[in-house]
């Protein structure tokens, strides 16, 4: 029987879930979730027609499903016995930390592909010690966590790169077929290295363009960088501002993928409470919630008014 895995759009670490599991199994069904409220509605009606009969397990990384919605899988004894989930964020953990489909480590420094990597590894054997495999785990998690700015690690920062400049079925699929291949490291290709220089060198524009229309605000003493523009560019654009004094926290409105990002510029200021104001969720530095009417009606009273 296949395995199903419901997994976080548009990101490297939601994305490299999928390159594991397709990696590890013979026949892979995924699912992309824009974010958690995505997932549950994707996740209930998979519920409701049963399709979870069909899979032999069934994963969910990089998100995690509503209170509501675990309380109707944790009535439905198939289901659980199929479900793992696999997910890192600090707003997520109290409410599945004592679930037996549950699996995560303590430590919070990891993203989800590694968990989702010691997972396979550890309890199915399913990982065959590639150290090509294991270099891309690493460095999508030093992407995931910004770790990759502390050590100066452009490798993992270009994972994102390639991301956008093959979209997300040409990095699964790209990936995969890299990461099957012997080979004593993970190294960059002259053909990926040219992709990176393309898509750096397009994207410049748009960023310089971006940082122009940014809108500063200062609240409890707290610069908010506050700005319109398109989901893919939400990290870059806050590298760039990392070097501005005057932003400690950006607020990007993607309206492509109707989610507001909030990230802690330098990782000083916490971020999780804000996003929680709006019914989001997310980590300490890097949080989101819904792009919606109401949503965008109060950040604009908070800021504006």
């Amino acid at each position: 029987m296949p395995i199903k895995i419901f997994s976080h759009k548009a990101d490297p670490d939601g994305l490299g879930c999928i390159v594991l599991s397709k990696i590890c199994y013979d026949e892979v069904d995924y699912t992309f979730c824009k974010n958690f409220r995505d997932l549950d509605w994707q996740l209930n009606d998979f519920i409701d027609n049963e399709e979870y009969l069909s899979y032999e397990k069934i994963y969910i990384t990089d998100l995690c499903p509503s209170v509501d919605l675990l309380d109707k899988i944790d009535d439905n004894e198939d289901l659980v016995n199929k479900l793992v989930v696999i997910d890192h964020h600090i707003s997520n953990l109290e409410k599945i930390k004592d679930k037996d489909y549950h699996f995560i480590n303590i430590n919070l420094d990891k993203c989800a592909t590694s968990l989702f990597f010691e997972y396979l590894t550890k309890y199915h054997d399913l990982l065959l010690p590639n150290k090509t495999l294991k270099e891309f785990v690493l460095l999508t998690n030093l992407h995931d966590t910004w770790k990759w700015k502390e050590e100066n690690n452009l490798d993992a920062y270009y994972l994102e790169t390639l991301l956008h400049k093959l979209g997300i079925v040409g990095y699964i699929n790209h990936f995969i077929d890299k990461l099957n291949l012997i080979s004593r490291h993970f190294i960059y290709s002259e053909e990926e290295k040219d992709w990176i220089k393309e898509q750096l060198e397009e994207e410049k524009s748009y960023l310089d363009n971006l940082i122009k229309r940014v809108i500063y605000k200062n609240i409890d003493n707290i610069n908010y960088g506050i700005i319109y523009g398109l989901y893919d560019y939400r990290n870059s654009l806050a590298d760039k501002l990392s070097d501005n004094k005057s932003c400690d926290v950006l607020i990007f409105m993607a309206v492509d993928n109707e989610t507001i990002s909030f990230r802690s510029i330098n990782n000083v200021i916490e971020v999780k409470n804000m996003a929680k104001e709006f019914n989001g969720y997310g980590h300490k530095f890097a949080a989101s919630c819904d792009l919606n009417s109401e949503n965008e009606k109060k950040l604009i009273k908070k800021f504006f008014s």
